[in-house]
């Protein structure tokens, strides 16, 4: 187990809608004393980075040309996924997000991705919660870039979810997961565990982790205080860490952890971002200590 952060630890700037860049932002990881790397490429489907042009292959080679030139290596990526995006309302908008989406499975692959995390969708219109019908829909759904991550050998983690307010959604017990993993029958599809969203729905996540042992393949850790997906860094919420790693230690789960994290965000000056990503590092250190 190794620790990494996603790209988008330096993706905002204070007071601006301007972006940093992914070449910066590697540099600045790297700086922080990260090696592995989560490609966030969830802006694909905002039209808020420059990999959604026509030269995107171009922009693709220079990342991975300073990731190799920095000896940072990328583990996991995060394509877009479907949420209240105002564009999935018109068919324009639905043809431009899974173009995105599969365009993002490519990049991974370019960039040597081992799995790329994907949010599984809730089935519309039944009338009562079903999770044989929400396996199928998923594979419906998800059909191409099933098709396309089996081709370029990559990885599809499908990530555990959390209800909503009076919404029940897909993917949220181990069980679930589970039904959808088997249903794919793949050594290519597997499961990421967010640990974020997993408080938010229960405050003792270890027996679900205990479940799903080895089958969790990626990790999403940040913190929060069990309502809102705050994406703090951890122990500024109150998940019980020692139980968490522990339960992935004795769970037989491998897999690195990732931060998904905005501590270096929007509301932080730029002179201090990089003193707090070098903390947010320490403390994942301290993380990889318990995980005994």
């Amino acid at each position: 187990m190794r620790l990494g952060t996603m790209t988008s630890l330096f993706r905002d700037r204070r007071g601006t809608t301007e972006k940093i860049g992914y070449l910066e932002s590697i540099r600045r990881c790297y700086e922080a004393g990260f090696r592995i790397l989560d490609c966030n490429l969830c802006a694909l489907s905002r039209h808020q980075t420059n990999l959604d042009g026509d030269d995107w292959k171009e922009r693709v080679d220079e990342i991975r040309n300073e990731a190799e030139k920095l000896g940072v290596e990328f583990v996991q990526s995060h394509p877009p996924y479907r949420g209240r995006l105002d564009d999935l309302e018109t068919e324009e908008g639905r043809e431009h997000f899974r173009k995105m989406l599969l365009r993002a499975i490519e990049i991974s692959a370019m960039l040597g991705v081992r799995w790329a995390v994907m949010h599984p969708v809730t089935a519309p219109n039944i009338s009562s919660f079903d999770i044989e019908e929400n396996v199928r829909e998923n594979l419906h759904v998800f059909d191409k870039e099933l098709e396309l991550a089996h081709k370029l050998n990559v990885g599809l983690a499908f990530e555990n979810m959390c209800d909503g307010p009076q919404r029940r959604r897909f993917g949220v017990t181990p069980g679930e997961l589970i039904a959808l993993m088997d249903a794919c029958n793949s050594p290519l599809v597997g499961i990421c565990w967010d640990v974020g969203h997993a408080n938010r729905q229960s405050e003792d996540q270890v027996p679900s982790i205990m479940k799903l042992g080895n089958r969790i393949k990626a990790l999403h850790i940040d913190d929060n205080r069990g309502q809102q997906d705050l994406h703090v860094m951890p122990f500024l919420g109150n998940i019980k860490w020692e139980d968490v790693m522990h339960a992935l230690y004795a769970s037989g789960c491998n897999a690195d952890l990732i931060y998904e994290i905005g501590i270096c965000g929007a509301s932080m000056p730029d002179e201090l971002k990089d003193l707090s990503a070098r903390y947010c590092y320490q403390v994942g250190e301290y993380l990889l200590s318990l995980y005994r």
